[in-house]
């Protein structure tokens, strides 16, 4: 896809009629044609270096010459130059969205034409959102990488249902977008009804891949499972941009045998990764950007078991790089190397995003995170989803969407639970809800809460 008109072509294909781009989608059956000779090398360059890559030299190099050319680093570091990982953990200090907010012109390179960069915006989960330039044939790597990670779930170019953060106009069930192989459901439209023409949509095209919300993955695997529909024909569905929670996954794969395969990445683009083929760690692409997990103290975390802050450095943005930006996401660190697949590259699991969004406060401003609310297997398997409420500290409110056979011995266990976790004089209330509820951008989030967690 040509960058002249690729853009314009991806944005208003879909306007054509369903019909029209079904025919074309059938057509397009190999992505090094559509998406043009930069993709293709890309894509050789990921494959060659895909069971060893010392990302040193492009981390040093790209250090140097932010501190020559973003007056943010020039000022902050003069004239140093950096020669190894050593001394970049040494003297290079970390930078948050507040910094860049609060400096932003200084973090831009001004030697860099404009014209060859996009204005982008983080999701603004936790506060303002934090607008960034990024390079206009960025979509070479993101795409090259992500079609390179969901090669790992069995994709190769397939056709994918989409079920994200589109708004469908007119009453459209679905739109068609030849170019990226995509049908298009509505992600605010998730009713059982709709479900139906999505699941009837999905086995008339032959789709085996649905690219949605973890969240999504798990009303969609409840619908099927409710009405004992055939899943076998869903080889995997392909998430990310949420957490993933047990009671997802016993569903998703446990009962209904379909892939749950997950990847981690954000709008500022410094750290991608994507699960391995054969196991739930993920794997961090060393060539997409420079990872560090961190402890409380800033020390790099290199023990296995640790949990740390995940941390990332630009490698492809010379217009306005990052280093050593404090995602506020959460990982645990596994290893530098994966026995299963024999990559050696930084190795994580459990990641938990934006952690300081999943306290639960007690009244006295103690607080504990919601992975502490975890509930054994047994009660999820009672319940079709479960999200928490909190708008003042002390008090919690808990959503429950029941499953068949719940029951008020359950509910009786779910009240002993959460009162065991929190304070003794904690409030807390369970609320039955058909659906639980979604940001504006369709994404669901484990809690929501108004509590000023400024204030213990």
């Amino acid at each position: 896809m040509r960058r002249n008109i690729g853009n314009y072509l991806n944005a208003n294909i879909v306007r054509l009629p369903n019909s029209l781009n079904a025919a074309l989608l059938s057509l397009n059956l190999f992505p090094g044609i559509i998406f043009g000779k930069a993709y293709r090398d890309y894509k050789d360059y990921l494959r060659q270096n895909s069971e060893y890559y010392d990302n040193t030299k492009q981390l040093i190099d790209m250090l140097n010459m932010a501190i020559r050319s973003v007056e943010y680093y020039r000022d902050r570091y003069g004239n140093q130059q950096i020669n190894s990982v050593e001394q970049f953990e040494h003297t290079i200090e970390f930078i948050d969205k507040d910094i860049i907010l609060t400096n932003y012109n200084r973090f831009m390179n001004k030697f860099v034409d404009l014209s060859k960069y996009d204005f982008g915006t983080t999701g603004g989960t936790s506060g303002k959102p934090l607008t960034f330039i990024s390079p206009k044939e960025r979509y070479v790597i993101e795409l090259a990488t992500m079609h390179t990670l969901w090669e790992r779930a069995g994709y190769k170019f397939d056709k994918r249902a989409v079920i994200r953060n589109h708004r469908l106009q007119d009453g459209h069930a679905y739109k068609i977008n030849p170019l990226t192989r995509e049908i298009i459901f509505d992600g605010f439209r998730l009713t059982n009804e709709y479900f139906a023409h999505v699941y009837d949509t999905i086995k008339r095209f032959n789709i085996h891949f649905v690219h949605c919300y973890p969240s999504t993955a798990y009303e969609f695997a409840t619908y099927i499972h409710q009405n004992r529909l055939d899943a076998s024909i869903i080889l995997s569905f392909l998430s990310g941009s949420e957490n993933i929670f047990d009671y997802q996954r016993e569903l998703i794969e446990g009962r209904l045998g379909i892939r749950f395969y997950n990847w981690y990445g954000h709008s500022e683009k410094l750290v991608l990764a994507g699960y391995c083929a054969g196991t739930n760690n993920y794997h961090v692409e060393p060539t997409y950007g420079y990872f560090e997990l961190i402890d409380e103290t800033g020390k790099v975390i290199r023990e296995s078991g640790r949990v740390g802050e995940i941390v990332g450095t630009s490698f492809h943005n010379f217009g306005m790089p990052f280093i050593r930006y404090k995602t506020g996401d959460y990982a645990e660190y596994v290893g530098n190397y994966c026995p299963v697949c024999a990559r050696h590259l930084p190795v994580i699991r459990n990641i938990r995003g934006r952690w300081n969004g999943d306290r639960i406060y007690n009244s006295d401003g103690t607080f504990i995170t919601t992975t502490a609310l975890n509930l054994h297997n047994d009660l999820y398997k009672i319940i079709n989803g479960i999200q928490y409420v909190q708008e003042k500290k002390g008090e919690l409110t808990v959503l429950i969407v029941k499953a068949p056979g719940y029951s008020s011995h359950h509910e009786a266990a779910l009240y002993s639970h959460f009162q065991t976790k929190l304070h003794p004089d904690a409030i807390v209330k369970i609320q039955y809800v058909d659906k639980l509820l979604r940001k504006s951008n369709g994404k669901f989030v484990h809690i929501i809460s108004t509590v000023d967690k400024d204030l213990n």
